[in-house]
Order: structure tokens, then sequence, then C-alpha cells
């Protein structure tokens, strides 16, 4: 009987002690957001139009879309006056489109320090010599202006003294470099051909100059030398003494 009792205290001691299980407590995972659908491509399958444009969209949107440069902007500007009358005349279209693309060249105090006569074709040239940015040797950027000298359609000063010993004509009046046209830069060709826009004959206007070939005035089927005054006709020869690169003195960069 004792042996019994023993054995029933020590069964009840071991229930006592066993760990009952604890109750489940339910996980809630986070599911995972839904994505657009992608395209899939699969081996011996034929890509779709869809993998493609989803290709190029990843593309686009990985490329950096660098902004418009001021050259780029000064020769859009400047075309989109082409055939108007906008400016008035050569250097008040450069002004124009100086004043449209954030003051490039210059700003009109440091402009008008620089007269020393009445053209601001001869100022803007002044300006561009005094900072070194003049050049004639090299072939210019989009954008550079483009001066020309000796385009006045008079050649001399007339005179109205009358008599027996009249006075000679004098030439009219000049300068060193007498700057008398302007021009923007809008093209240069890997010929040399360079394309100018310009307020010429009441309107905005391209012509064009390659030193390359000073005797043409076409080349391959394109332009490549125009006239800055009219010669008389000899033939259908060409006369570079007439043509742009005659008149031509230098470009200027900034």
């Amino acid at each position: 009987m004792k042996r019994w009792l023993i054995l029933g205290i020590t069964t009840l001691y071991f229930a006592g002690c066993t760990s009952q299980p604890s109750p489940q407590i339910e996980k809630h995972v986070a599911e995972p957001e839904p994505t657009p659908e992608t395209a899939q491509l699969y081996l011996e399958e034929t890509p779709s139009e869809d993998l493609y444009i989803q290709r190029d969209e990843r593309s686009f949107s990985l490329r950096s879309i660098s902004p418009m440069t001021t050259r780029q902007s000064i020769v859009n500007t400047a075309m989109s006056y082409l055939n108007k009358r906008d400016g008035g005349d050569c250097s008040g279209f450069v002004n124009l489109v100086n004043l449209k693309t954030g003051r490039p060249y210059y700003n009109e105090k440091e402009l008008n320090a620089n007269f020393d006569n009445a053209r601001k074709s001869r100022a803007m040239f002044n300006l561009m010599a005094k900072r070194g940015h003049a050049f004639e040797t090299m072939l210019p950027n989009l954008g550079d202006l483009v001066f020309f000298e000796n385009t006045e359609r008079r050649p001399a000063v007339k005179t109205k003294t009358k008599g027996k010993n009249p006075p000679k004509p004098q030439p009219a009046a000049s300068v060193i470099e007498n700057i008398t046209h302007v021009g923007i830069v809008t093209r240069i060709d890997t010929d040399g051909t360079v394309e100018f826009i310009h307020h010429s004959n009441g309107k905005n206007i391209l012509d064009y100059m390659n030193f390359n070939y000073p005797m043409l005035t076409n080349k391959d089927g394109k332009k490549i030398n125009t006239y800055m005054k009219r010669c008389p006709s000899k033939g259908g020869a060409a006369q570079p003494q007439c043509m742009n690169i005659a008149f031509f003195v230098a470009y200027g960069t900034f």
C-alpha cells in the first residue's frame, strides 16, 4: 500500500512540471504590393512589341536630358526670324537675338563703351577684339558673329564744289577694319562652307562663304559662296570680288 502511495505522488509531481502547449498566435505577413505586369521573353519566342516598348521606356528613363546649349539657342532664335524684317538692319537683328538669348555677346553698357564711329557693328567688333575673341584664320562655332567691311553701296564721298579745279573725290570715311556689316553663323559644313544669317535688303536671309573654293558659287549641288554686292554679269563666270569672302574681316566668339 505504501509503495502504491509513493508511486501516485511521484506521478502527480511530474505531471505538474510538464509544460502545457501555448496557444498559437496567428502571424500576419504583409502581402507584396502588386507590380505592373512586365512582358516576359522565353526561349524560342519572338519578342513582342510590348517588350520592345518597355525596354525603350526603361532606357529613356535612365538617360540624362541635357539642356539646350546657348549656341543652339542662338541659332534657333535667329532662324525663327528667317525671311522676316525683325531687327531693321544687320546690327539691329544681332541685337535682337542677343536680347532674346540672355545677352551672350554683350550687354548694352559695355557695347556703348566701344563705339568709335556711328556703327553698332563696328562697336561689336571692337568689343570682340578687345576681349581677344576676334579671329579670322579658323572656322567659327555655331552662334559666332561674322563681320564684314566696306559693304556700303556708295564707294566715295561726292563733292558739290564747282569751278575750274574742283577737288578730287575723297574716299569714304574709313577706319582700320572699316566694319559695316555683321551676321550670325548658323552652320559649318565639313567642306568649309559657312552658312550665316544676316539682315540684308530689308529682311533676314541666309548666305554662304567658302574660302576653300573662292571661284565657285556651287559645288556638288549646293551653294558654297554667295554675293554681298551685285556685280556686272560676265557670261555667268563667278566674280569673287563681289562675294562675301571679299568683304570678310573676322569672326567674333564668346
